[in-house]
């Protein structure tokens, strides 16, 4: 039901928004100004909703702005920032909905997403990657910010999903 935050190791919690957002499944801290929060907003699970994408705050978590916003069936799966320039984001949007006699993963929403300059503005990363995409993870490495890791869904004949490498900063992506 929302975001939380504690400023006292975890004895005591205040809300702090996105009650909406539903399902939330990153939130990333800027490492050096804790007042820059983003949150990984997947949204409702079973319908269409505006509020999915990805949240940013500049306030600590008093008030947040959508940041990236694909389409009302298509939430941010997973977030990863890189350490070494905390500007640098990488998202993978995931189109998908549950209801009890489907699951639905995958659609024209799903696809990986960088930004350079915190999140303000995002380019869609493709080269490499298959057409078709469902659920994903990405993750930027630690000791090597030009090395970036996707495990992308996909279940068409023509592309395989699998795990896939960029080893240029989510320019091109290989299958390994």
């Amino acid at each position: 039901d929302g975001v939380y935050k504690s400023t006292d190791a975890g004895k005591t919690w205040k809300k702090m928004g996105l009650e909406l957002t539903r399902q939330i499944a990153a939130i990333r801290i800027h490492p050096t100004n804790p007042d820059i929060i983003y949150v990984a907003a997947q949204g409702a699970i079973n319908g269409p909703t505006k509020d999915r994408g990805i949240y940013m705050s500049t306030d600590g978590g008093a008030t947040w702005k959508n940041i990236l916003y694909v389409d009302e069936n298509t939430g941010c799966v997973d977030l990863s920032m890189d350490m070494t320039n905390p500007r640098i984001l990488y998202a993978a949007m995931w189109e998908y909905h549950r209801l009890p006699w489907e699951v639905k993963s995958g659609g024209p929403g799903s696809g990986l997403y960088k930004s350079t300059d915190g999140g303000l503005t995002w380019n869609k990363l493709e080269n490499g990657l298959p057409k078709e995409k469902g659920k994903m993870a990405i993750t930027v490495t630690r000791s090597n910010a030009d090395k970036v890791y996707a495990l992308v869904e996909s279940d068409t004949e023509k592309e395989a999903g699998g795990l896939f490498v960029s080893n240029d900063a989510g320019a091109s992506f290989n299958r390994i």
